[in-house]
């Protein structure tokens, strides 16, 4: 995988500057990289596997110039036959859904590769490196990014406006930048295979997608456990791969093929739910529309009423018709295009520290890990054959960017796994909890009536 994907052969220098750069490294010592984790029969895997995981968010990254910013944890019991690889990695290295074709990429390497088989450039666990990796270009160099001047200004207006100038009610004030403390707080659940199946089919009825319905099932649970003094209105966004926008094979990098590259070509959609939507929605929102108990564990649920579920499914409607707008501009007008008139990216950032938050929640986007053995090992050799059984999603708390990071997954014919984040000291970690519970509540609820 390393010799494959050259982002994960470079270091980074002069990352504090205001022009970091890609640094070639000789080889690699794969056991900076590379954590074998051995749980005996008595320890209960999930609790390991939750623990691993969140360890590995906030995990740092030492002597970047010299190691490249990424690293797997395997874990694995003798009394089990399969193994939880936790891949995790540095943002400037990859997006989202190059984690996705790591993963990808390491089952087919699985797959088709002998149990005996020898890398030569493998010695020791140092790996020595190509004396010229291909990096992916920026996707600026990649693809042309057309820009017109109205959006320019507009965008740029946004940015350096005077306070008394902005009126945006969506702003997430309820929850404040903080730069410290910095902790990613971690809520994990799964939705069975079966409910996903009519969660999904729930879905088409309604003209939308998952994507959809959880930004509205984000705004469901925002819009009941937050005062409208607070929170009148919410901007969410949506991670959009730009890979589809990108030409195969351009003049300059004859070998890209972008779906099959990892590096970092995504941008964000944002969903603005004015006033009136959330007004409108929070109005339904009454004791008789919604039922509270107390299940095991002091959870609190809720059902919602068929009211609320209409509006649930306009407004996920809506997600999924904003998104397809998207799509069909690609990267005309997208905010990817300006960030080369960004001159000192740490300055910005810090600008962005001065600012109030901006969106409430951002759904990572990433659907299917294909990891179904193929018909040849069905047949012929069963026992020895590889599958994904299980894909999760999740990503370290963003100081500047959204207060909640919902990441839904799932492996072909598994169960959907949904990871919610959030940095610890912008509100109480029970609020966090009582909104993932929302989510699983509800999500189970048009699993089941869907059936």
């Amino acid at each position: 995988m390393v010799l494959r994907h050259p982002v994960l052969q470079v270091g980074i220098a002069d990352a504090d500057s205001k022009a970091p750069r890609w640094v070639r490294l000789e080889s690699l010592d794969l056991r900076n990289h590379i954590e074998w984790k051995s749980l005996s029969p008595s320890e209960d895997w999930e609790k390991a596997s939750k623990s691993w995981t969140a360890s590995q968010l906030d995990a740092t990254y030492p002597e970047i110039e010299k190691r490249p910013g990424w690293k797997v944890v395997a874990l694995r019991s003798p009394e089990r036959t399969f193994l939880e690889l936790l891949f995790t990695w540095n943002h400037p290295h990859a997006d989202g859904m190059s984690g996705k074709i790591f993963h990808q990429d390491l089952f087919q390497y699985f797959q088709t590769s002998g149990k005996d088989m020898v890398n030569p450039q493998l010695n020791d666990g140092i790996l020595k490196l190509p004396d010229s990796p291909r990096i992916p270009p920026p996707i600026e160099k990649a693809t042309k990014l057309p820009i017109e001047l109205g959006y320019a200004v507009k965008t740029v207006w946004q940015e350096v406006r005077p306070p008394m100038f902005c009126r945006n009610t969506f702003l997430a004030n309820w929850a404040p930048i903080r730069t410290s403390p910095y902790k990613t707080q971690l809520h994990a659940f799964a939705i069975k295979n079966d409910l996903l199946t009519n969660i999904l089919s729930a879905c088409r009825r309604n003209q939308t997608t998952l994507t959809g319905l959880m930004n509205g099932l984000m705004l469901v649970s925002l819009a009941s456990r937050l005062e409208e003094a607070s929170a009148p209105a919410f901007q969410s966004i949506t991670a959009v791969s730009l890979r589809p926008y990108i030409p195969r094979s351009p003049r300059d990098y004859p070998w890209l093929i972008p779906e099959q590259t990892m590096g970092n070509y995504v941008t964000i959609l944002p969903h603005v739910f004015d006033e009136t939507l959330v007004s409108t929605l929070r109005s339904k929102l009454t004791h008789k529309d919604i039922t509270a108990a107390t299940a095991a564990g002091g959870k609190e649920q809720v059902s919602l009423s068929a009211d609320v579920m209409d509006a649930l499914w306009s407004t996920a409607a809506n997600v999924r018709r904003e998104i397809e707008r998207k799509q069909d501009l690609g990267v005309k007008n997208d905010q990817v295009g300006l960030m080369k008139f960004i001159g000192d990216w740490r300055h910005q950032m810090a600008e962005m520290v001065r600012k109030p938050r901006q969106n409430s929640w951002f759904i990572t986007n990433l659907g299917v890990l294909d990891g179904r053995p193929n018909k040849k090992h069905e047949i012929d050799d069963e026992d020895d054959s590889w599958s994904i059984c299980r894909a999760q999603f999740a990503t370290s708390a963003e100081t500047t960017s959204a207060a909640f990071i919902i990441s839904p997954m799932t492996a072909a014919g598994g169960d959907l796994s949904i990871v919610g984040t959030w940095q610890e000291c912008i509100f109480d970690v029970r609020f966090g909890e009582q909104v993932m519970a929302d989510l699983e509540a509800w999500l189970l609820q048009i699993g089941a009536k869907s059936s």
